[in-house]
Parts: structure tokens; C-alpha cells; sequence
């Protein structure tokens, strides 16, 4: 019985030392930018609340517990936000207050 090839797949310890690679190529996102796309999508989810309890209300296919849920997320999506707000302002409060 002849043992299991390793189909020329070697484990990395055996190779030798491995190149380090280059970091790949994303494109860097500075906090204004990642505070700007978190409070639209806020706004976002905050819209489709509205347009869930909306069509609720009409009659439509959603039922309320839908329309609660999508409310319920808006809301905590929210209150996230206004709690970043408040840790900036007390960031820069702080800030304010070193003495040079």
C-alpha cells in the first residue's frame, strides 16, 4: 500500500521561509468618511422605518411585527449615534481643556 500524495500542496514549515506579501490595495477610509457612511445609513434605515410602518398602515403585505422590527432598528441605529455624538463632544471638551 503506497501512502496518500500530498497532491503538491507542502505544509508552510516546510517550504522555507514565506515572503511577506504587500498589503493589499484598499482604499483608506479616514474617520470623516466612515462618520459620514454611519450616518447615512442611519438615515437609510431611518427611511425605510417610516415606508415599513407606512405600508403597514395601508394595508399591505407587512405585518407588525415587520414594521417593529424595522422601527426597533432605526432606533437603535439612533441612540449608536447619538451616543458617537456625545463621546466626540466629551473627545473635544477634553481637548479644550490640556493646557500648552
Amino acid at each position: 500500500m503506497q501512502p496518500i500524495a500530498p497532491y503538491g500542496l507542502t505544509p508552510p514549515f516546510l517550504s522555507g521561509p514565506v515572503p511577506l506579501a504587500a498589503p493589499p490595495a484598499t482604499s483608506e477610509t479616514g474617520f470623516q468618511d466612515a462618520l459620514m457612511q454611519a450616518l447615512s445609513q442611519v438615515q437609510s434605515l431611518n427611511a425605510e422605518a417610516q415606508t415599513s410602518v407606512e405600508q403597514s398602515l395601508a394595508g399591505n403585505e407587512l405585518t407588525m411585527v415587520e414594521s417593529f422590527t424595522a422601527v426597533r432598528e432605526a432606533d437603535l441605529a439612533l441612540r449608536l449615534m447619538i451616543q458617537i455624538r456625545n463621546k466626540l463632544l466629551d473627545a473635544y471638551q477634553e481637548i479644550q481643556q490640556l493646557r500648552m
